[in-house]
């Protein structure tokens, strides 16, 4: 922001006036409508169709996406047709993608990112095999889909993307599709996940969040 570094109370001012012009903007629209001048951070989970394939590990993307909108932000986010929009960050839209298998997530997710403005950016959240339960890892644009068949189909589709890949471990015998189909074996996974997992995801979610909006904020304040 021109004449002020980020961290002083005047740029606080200014975030929030921002995050609240735009929250106000969005939620007198009636459909889904985005502000042409808000570069937004759609942030989508891809798995298999719910409820038949809800708790299974490849579904773990879901599972991070619900306790977003059902539990640590319930006070701000609102449904807006296929969307899920903030009143507290203006700068994002989340979208679970659960009408579909995995293996063709790209088309789907392609089709709701592109009612975006240009310059939005994407994040999907995904089962990560190449990391063990209890962790999880974010990777930026251009990055490997590590065979991973929703990434995948999304990269023949865009390949500018974060990745957000919740640990679920290798199987230690069988295949691989039969263990990211199965349910989570028992109920210390489960708390694994939800007590100490999604709580740290959440809170990289909004360091990311929060570094896209103050971007946002400085460049709005340079223009004429």
């Amino acid at each position: 922001m021109l004449g002020f570094p980020p961290n002083t109370t005047a740029f606080s001012l200014f975030a929030d006036l921002f995050r609240s012009t735009i929250a106000l903007y969005l939620t007198m629209r009636k459909i889904p409508s985005f502000a042409n001048d808000t570069k937004y951070i759609f942030i989508a989970s891809i798995g298999n169709p719910e409820p038949s394939y809800a708790g299974t590990r490849h579904n773990v993307g879901h599972r991070v996406m619900d306790h977003i909108t059902n539990n640590y932000w319930k006070d701000h986010v609102y449904k807006q047709g296929p969307f899920y929009l903030s009143t507290k960050y203006p700068n994002i839209v989340l979208f679970k993608s659960d009408s579909t298998f995995m293996n063709i997530q790209g088309r789907v997710i392609q089709k709701h990112f592109n009612q975006h403005p240009k310059g939005s950016q994407m994040l999907v959240l995904h089962d990560e095999l190449e990391r063990p339960l209890g962790k999880f890892q974010l990777r930026q644009a251009g990055t490997s889909s590590r065979g991973h068949n929703g990434l995948k189909s999304i990269d023949g589709f865009c390949k500018s993307y974060q990745k957000l890949g919740i640990g679920i471990g290798k199987p230690t015998s069988g295949s691989v599709s039969d263990y990211v189909l199965k349910k989570f074996d028992s109920q210390i996974e489960i708390e694994e996940l939800d007590l100490k997992v999604i709580p740290k995801v959440i809170k990289k979610l909004e360091e990311v969040i929060e570094v896209n909006l103050q971007s946002q904020v400085q460049v709005n304040n340079l223009l004429p």
